[in-house]
C-alpha cells in the first residue's frame, strides 16, 4: 500500500478505530493465537543444502510447496530451496554472488551482519526488477559467527522473507574451530518463523491496516520451513544456532524441562565465556548459539524447544498502563477505565493470556542412541576486545515514536529512498542512544557493523547481549545504548525496525559514511 492510500485510508471512520490502542491490540492478533495440530512431531527436521564455493549462482523463484497437510502454499525459494541453501564460508574468502531475480517483482538480497561495501549491502535503491540479475563481490573479513542473508526492497521485505528467503550465512575461523565445539551432524542451524496458516493449511500473507501498524503475527510457529518436527540425537553435546526470522514475533526460548544450557554466541560471533541459562529471548533478526547437552538424559527419553511468545500486546499493554486506557489490576488483566466502552479491556486482557504467555513447543529431541562425548565445555570462549566508551567522538539520539494517522518513525520521520539522514566519518566510534515509545518494542538493526551494547535503562543485558551485536531490542518506554566503529567503505546504508513491516512502513532511515 503506497503512503498516500494508508493516509487516506487512515482519515475514514475504520482508520479512526485504528488509533485506539486497544482495538490495535485486538485486530492485529485476532484469530493468531499459537498452536499445535494433533500430528504435531511427525515430521522429521531436515535441514537446507549447504554452499561452501566462493563463487555460485542464487535464483530467486516462486513456488508451490506443502507446508501443513496435503494443500500447497505460495513460498519463495532460492535455487529450489526452502527455505534456502546455508551459505557456509572461511574467514578471508571472497565471494562472487550472482543474485537472479526470477520473482515477479523487484528484489535485493541483504547480507545480514556482514560488513560489505555499500554497492553490495543490499540497499533498497538497488533493487532488481522481474528476469534481472544483481552480481556481488565482497571479501569476509569477519571473525566466526551465525549470520543470515534476506531480500531488502522497500516495501516488500516483509512479504519476501515471510515467503520463505531467508536463509543463514555462517562464517568459520581458526578461533572457533581450535575449541573443537560440535560440528556436523552434531550441529543443527534451527532458523524458527511464524507464519499465518488458514483453515486449509495454506500460508497466507495478506495485511490489513492493523498489521501495518503493529506487525504481522501468524498462528504456527515452522523451523527450517517445517511445522513442529523432531529430531534425533544421541547421549553428546549439540550446537545449535538459532535464528529468529518471524516478521514481528518476539520469541522466549527454552527446553520443556526447565534444564539449563550454555549460550556461547551472538549476532556477530563468540562471547567472552559460556554463560549457563534457562532460556533465551530472541526478537526478529537476532540469533543465539547454544550448547545442549543430551548427555544428561537416557535412550528413550525426549524433551522439546519451546517458545514463548513476548510481544504480541504484551509489550504494547507495558506501554498503556500510564497512558489514559486502563489500569492494571490485581491478576495482570487489564482493567478499563470508567466510560472507557465495554470493548477496550476486556480485549486487552485477552489479548494478554493469549501473546504474553503463551507457550508453544516448537521441535522435539529424540535421546535414540548412548554415545560416548569427549568434548568440554570451554571456560573460556574469546577476547572480545570491545572499544572504550570514552574514545567515542559523539552520541546521536533516535526517538522511535508511534506517530498519528502514519505509523512508527524515527526520530518523526519516514524513509525516504535517496535522503541522507545521518552522515558518519569513516572509523568514527559513536554512541547511538535509541529511545523506545510507549506502545511497542522494536528490534533496531544497523548495517554494515557490529556494535557493542552499553546499557539499557530497563534492566541488565542478557548474556546474548554481551558480544557483538548487529540488532537489538528497544523495549517500551526505554532507551539502550549502542557503541559503533563505522568501519565500512564509505558510502550509504541503511538502520531500521527488524518488525518488517515497521520497516516496510518506513521506520527505516539513511546514514552515509563519508571520509
Amino acid at each position: 500500500m503506497k503512503r498516500k492510500e494508508f493516509l487516506k485510508l487512515m482519515s475514514t471512520g475504520t482508520g479512526i478505530l485504528a488509533l485506539s490502542p486497544a482495538l490495535l491490540a485486538c485486530r492485529s492478533e485476532a484469530g493468531k493465537e499459537l498452536t499445535l495440530p494433533e500430528n504435531a512431531f511427525s515430521r522429521p527436521l531436515s535441514f537446507p543444502e549447504e554452499i561452501r564455493a566462493s563463487e555460485f549462482e542464487l535464483a530467486a523463484e516462486t513456488a508451490r510447496r506443502k507446508l501443513i497437510g496435503g494443500v500447497n502454499s505460495d513460498v519463495y525459494t532460492l535455487n529450489g530451496s526452502l527455505p534456502p541453501p546455508t551459505i557456509r564460508v572461511k574467514k578471508g574468502e571472497t565471494l562472487d554472488i550472482n543474485f537472479q531475480n526470477r520473482l515477479d517483482e523487484e528484489s535485493i538480497l541483504h547480507w545480514h551482519g556482514l560488513t560489505v561495501p555499500p554497492e553490495m549491502d543490499g540497499h533498497p535503491k538497488d533493487v532488481v526488477g522481474p528476469g534481472e540479475a544483481y552480481d556481488y563481490h565482497f571479501d569476509v573479513n569477519q571473525r566466526a559467527a551465525t549470520h543470515w542473508y534476506h531480500p531488502h526492497p522497500h516495501g516488500r521485505t516483509g512479504s519476501q522473507i515471510y515467503h520463505g528467503l531467508a536463509g543463514f550465512f555462517i562464517i568459520e575461523d581458526e578461533e572457533e574451530q581450535a575449541l573443537n565445539l560440535p560440528s556436523g551432524k552434531y550441529e543443527l542451524p534451527l532458523n524458527i518463523q511464524e507464519k499465518q496458516i488458514n483453515e486449509q493449511g495454506q500460508a497466507t500473507y495478506s495485511l490489513n491496516m492493523m498489521d501495518r501498524m503493529m506487525g504481522f503475527f501468524g498462528n504456527r510457529l515452522f523451523v527450517n520451513s517445517i511445522h513442529a518436527p523432531y529430531h534425533e540425537v544421541t547421549t553428546r553435546f549439540y550446537r545449535l544456532r538459532l535464528l529468529n526470522s518471524s516478521n514481528a514475533r518476539i520469541l522466549e526460548l527454552s527446553l520443556s524441562d526447565d534444564n539449563p544450557f550454555y549460550v556461547i554466541g551472538s549476532d556477530g560471533g563468540l562471547l567472552e565465556q559460556p554463560y549457563k541459562v534457562s532460556s533465551v529471548t530472541l526478537s526478529p533478526a537476532e540469533r543465539a548459539d547454544l550448547l545442549v547437552d543430551f548427555g544428561r538424559y537416557e535412550v528413550g527419553d525426549s524433551l522439546r524447544l519451546e517458545a514463548r511468545t513476548r510481544n504480541g500486546m504484551g509489550g504494547m499493554m507495558d506501554g498503556m498502563m500510564n497512558n489514559g486506557e486502563g489500569m492494571m489490576d490485581g491478576s495482570g488483566g487489564m482493567m478499563q477505565n470508567e466510560g472507557s466502552g465495554g470493548m477496550g479491556g476486556g480485549c486487552m486482557m485477552m489479548q494478554r493470556s493469549r501473546s504474553s504467555d503463551k507457550v508453544v513447543p516448537i521441535v522435539e529431541f529424540r535421546i535414540t542412541e548412548e554415545e560416548q562425548d569427549s568434548f568440554q565445555l570451554p571456560e573460556k570462549l574469546t577476547s572480545p576486545s570491545f572499544p572504550n566508551e570514552s574514545e567515542a567522538e559523539r552520541t546521536r539520539r533516535f526517538n522511535l515514536s508511534m506517530e498519528m494517522m502514519q505509523g512508527s518513525s524515527i526520530n518523526g520521520r519516514f524513509f525516504e529512498m535517496m535522503r541522507v539522514d545521518e552522515e558518519v566519518p569513516r572509523n568514527a566510534l559513536e554512541v547511538w542512544e535509541f529511545h523506545g515509545d510507549r506502545m511497542m518494542a522494536h528490534p533496531m538493526h544497523i548495517h554494515a557493523t557490529q556494535f557493542k551494547v552499553l546499557d539499557r535503562s530497563g534492566g541488565e543485558l542478557a548474556p546474548h547481549e554481551r558480544g557483538w551485536k548487529d540488532t537489538m531490542l528497544v523495549n517500551t518506554d526505554e532507551t539502550v545504548r549502542v557503541l559503533v566503529n563505522f568501519d565500512a567503505p564509505e558510502g550509504m546504508f541503511v538502520f531500521h525496525c527488524h518488525n518488517l513491516e515497521h520497516a516496510d512502513n518506513g521506520m527505516m532511515a539513511n546514514f552515509e559514511i563519508i571520509s
